[in-house]
């Protein structure tokens, strides 16, 4: 049975025995390469929608478009190479949540669970040089107070940034990890 079909069985059969909540949300990302010596910090921005199913146990499904990236400062005898790396993404996540105080005006949970970022756009790398889906495990936590939600998370790189040689400067086996911390509303 392929992925989707079985993700889309799961959804409508928790959202029939659970309670459903719905969360936009905005946020700020900090991602940086693996490559430590040769990348710093680059600040950026993510936002959409998670759907929270369940009680003390939540299914959380989202979906998601962002920025990720890298600032990239390498120089040798022979060559100065500087560039932001600006990857435009469209980010699908299946988080499981643990609310560990559940009460109607403040929730305090931990998070993990996979995400796939897809490529939609890359500014300042050829396309052709970087992975079509980055995976990522996710772990975290998050607050809610009343209607109010905020989310830290770190998303750490299961699979390699780049599919071939398109830096001269950076490894293939390259990842990406992002901090993200989020606000939104939840319903």
């Amino acid at each position: 049975m392929k992925p989707y079909i079985v993700i889309a069985l799961l959804i409508l059969t928790l959202g029939l025995q659970a309670q459903v909540k719905v969360n936009p949300n905005v946020g700020l990302t900090l991602s940086k390469l693996s490559e430590g010596d040769l990348t710093s910090v680059h600040a950026s921005f993510v936002g959409g929608l998670d759907l929270r199913f369940g009680g003390i146990v939540n299914f959380i499904p989202g979906l998601y478009f962002g920025n990720v990236g890298t600032n990239v400062d390498y120089s040798d005898n022979t060559v100065t190479y500087q560039f932001d790396n600006s990857i435009n993404t469209l980010q699908l996540r299946t988080l499981i949540g643990f609310n560990i105080v559940n009460t109607k005006v403040l929730r305090v949970r931990a998070v993990g669970g996979p995400s796939l970022h897809y490529t939609v756009q890359s500014l300042n790398i050829d396309k052709d040089n970087l992975q079509n889906a980055i995976a990522y495990l996710n772990v975290g936590g998050g607050l809610d107070l009343g209607i109010l939600t905020i989310d830290l998370r770190y998303e750490y790189g299961l699979t390699p940034v780049f599919n071939k040689s398109g830096t001269q400067s950076i490894s293939l086996d390259t990842r990406n990890n992002i901090l993200i911390l989020s606000v939104g509303l939840v319903f």
